[in-house]
C-alpha cells in the first residue's frame, strides 16, 4: 500500500489541505509540498505556512496541484536538456519528449507556464 502512496503522491508534489480532522490542522486551503511517505502510509508535508503535520492517508483529504513549477518539474526539464535532443526554446518538441518520457506534469506545466519556463532556461532560476 505504502507504494502506492509513494507514486500518487512523490517528493516534491505540490498539494492543497482540503481537509484535515485535527485541531492543530493548517487551515483550509493551505498548500505544501510533499516531502515523502512514512512507513505507516502518512504522507510529509511541509506546508507553505510552516506547519509540518504529515497528512494521513484514507483519513484527511488534499488534492494534488497540477501546472506549478515543482521540483519534480525542474528535474523533467532538465532530463530533457540533458539529451540534446531539442532546442530547450522549442516548446511544442519539449512537450512531445516530455510525453513520450511520461514527465506528465512538465506537459501539462507547459501548456499554461510559458513564461516561467523561459525564465528557468535563460536563467535557471525559478
Amino acid at each position: 500500500m505504502n507504494e502506492k502512496i509513494r507514486t500518487q503522491y512523490p517528493k516534491g508534489t505540490r498539494v492543497e489541505l482540503v481537509s484535515m480532522d485535527d485541531p492543530q490542522a493548517p487551515p483550509v486551503g493551505t498548500r505544501g509540498t510533499v516531502t515523502g511517505v512514512d512507513d505507516a502510509g502518512s504522507i510529509l508535508v511541509d506546508w507553505d505556512n510552516g506547519s509540518g503535520l504529515n497528512v494521513v492517508y484514507g483519513k484527511d483529504t488534499i488534492r494534488v496541484l497540477v501546472g506549478e513549477f515543482t521540483e519534480t518539474v525542474k528535474e523533467q526539464i532538465l532530463a530533457i536538456r540533458a539529451t540534446g535532443e531539442t532546442n530547450m526554446f522549442d516548446v511544442p518538441m519539449v512537450q512531445q519528449i516530455a510525453n513520450r518520457e511520461g514527465y506528465y506534469e512538465l506537459v501539462i506545466f507547459l501548456i499554461d507556464h510559458a513564461k516561467e519556463y523561459a525564465h528557468f532556461i535563460m536563467t535557471g532560476e525559478t
